[in-house]
């Protein structure tokens, strides 16, 4: 019973959320999703989205795992930016890292 009713309370935060967005942050996560190949249309548009999201499962088996340290706050900090795009914070630090190990991504000296 109680693990029916955290599922109930995390699907009414998740609602929640995305009831609560303005069309700014919307259009700021599309254009996010886009960027990284996470946005799908068209004809066979949810054959592309099943296709990447057996991809992105298959990738994970293949994953290593890291441990690693912060400076105070920045974890907390990266975890809201991940949950206002909607992703959990591990897949937009590997993204982040996967960018920039490809050139992608600048990053200036302090």
């Amino acid at each position: 019973m109680a693990k029916i009713d955290k599922i109930e309370r995390d699907a009414i935060k998740k609602a929640a959320y995305f009831e609560n967005r303005t069309e700014a942050q919307e259009l700021e996560d599309h254009k996010w999703a886009v960027k990284n190949g996470l946005s799908f249309s068209g004809p066979g548009a949810l054959s592309k989205a099943i296709a990447a999201s057996k991809e992105r499962t298959a990738a994970k088996s293949r994953k290593s795992k890291v441990g690693t340290s912060f400076d105070p706050g920045v974890l907390e900090a990266f975890k809201a930016k991940a949950e206002r795009v909607g992703i959990p914070y591990q897949t937009l630090l590997n993204s982040i890292v996967k960018r920039y190990t490809e050139g992608k991504l600048d990053i200036e000296p302090a």
